[in-house]
């Protein structure tokens, strides 16, 4: 399955205690990265609100087609994939404010 930055994607996020569990994910990283490396990279989405200062939360008018939970973009949480590792492709962010995480994960992690 081909994904494109602003996809939101289904994964699988290793948990703290080394566990797997299935979570939406944002694709940050543009085809660049994913041509010439075969992977991309991706900020979970949590239905969990804590950490407030790393958050983003996605309003059903944000996205091209509304999720099932109330979500929020984790910013800390950065990850690289191969598309092998995908599940299903759930949405996308529109660009605006798709720039807004982006200016978010930057205050956050730089």
């Amino acid at each position: 399955m081909q994904v494109s930055q602003r996809d939101i994607i289904e994964l699988n996020f290793q948990l703290p205690n080394g566990s797997f569990k299935a979570h939406p994910a944002l694709v940050i990283s543009n085809n660049n990265v994913l041509d010439a490396e075969n992977i991309f990279y991706a900020l979970m989405i949590s239905s969990k609100e804590y950490n407030d200062d790393f958050s983003f939360k996605l309003l059903d008018s944000m996205l091209g087609k509304p999720l099932t939970k109330v979500s929020f973009v984790k910013c800390q949480l950065i990850l690289a994939y191969s598309l092998n590792e995908v599940i299903s492709k759930l949405s996308s962010v529109k660009l605006k404010y798709f720039e807004e995480i982006k200016q978010l994960l930057f205050t956050s992690v730089f």
